[in-house]
């Protein structure tokens, strides 16, 4: 068996977590707040799903915004066709990452896993907090094993083009296309 090195055990837990702490805080807010103001489980429910959702992607998605946003790919855009175009790479690329980290987890937890881990903890175990939470974490478990092999798979498309400084004078000066009669060709129409 493979140990996870420790590097990257740290990056996912710094990538992961304060999502899922600002989820459940939302879904369990969110939740307790329609129960209180309707009385109804069902709508609690729902409306705890939902709050769960946005709490948990509003970190990724700003995190992909910011990150995409200082890349040197956004940054040619930005100096070669205005704010505009930058803006619109942005949410692109933000938009590409997000769907290639969580599209395929989201896909099987939230129409598979997770449903099917809740209803069986609960038959098991009754219909208590105490069951939900232990369906709730093998979901969470069987959602980041597909992130986690998403992300670490897909991090040429996540991860935002690392920002390239500028060349320096004198390097664009030793680059530069010579001129003169000695850039031209002896024959025309032939390369140098």
């Amino acid at each position: 068996m493979t140990s996870i090195p420790r590097a990257r055990a740290r990056t996912w837990l710094l990538r992961y977590l304060p999502s899922e702490v600002l989820g459940t805080v939302a879904a369990l807010a969110g939740a307790w707040a329609t129960h209180e103001a309707t009385g109804s489980l069902a709508l609690a429910a729902l409306v705890g799903s939902l709050a769960e959702t946005v709490g948990y992607y509003t970190p990724v998605v700003v995190r992909a915004v910011r990150g995409h946003a200082g890349s040197g790919r956004v940054r040619a855009i930005r100096a070669a066709h205005g704010r505009g175009r930058a803006t619109l790479a942005i949410a692109w690329l933000a938009l590409r990452s997000i769907a290639v980290e969580f599209g395929p987890a989201e896909l099987v937890d939230s129409l598979l896993v997770r449903p099917a881990l809740l209803w069986m903890a609960g038959a098991l175990w009754g219909p208590n907090p105490g069951a939900w939470l232990v369906g709730k974490l093998v979901a969470d478990a069987v959602f980041y094993a597909i992130a986690i092999v998403s992300f670490e798979s897909g991090r040429r498309i996540i991860l935002p083009a690392p920002a390239r400084p500028a060349p320096s004078r004198t390097a664009s000066a030793r680059t530069a296309t010579p001129s003169g009669p000695l850039a031209r060709p002896l024959i025309p129409g032939a390369s140098r």
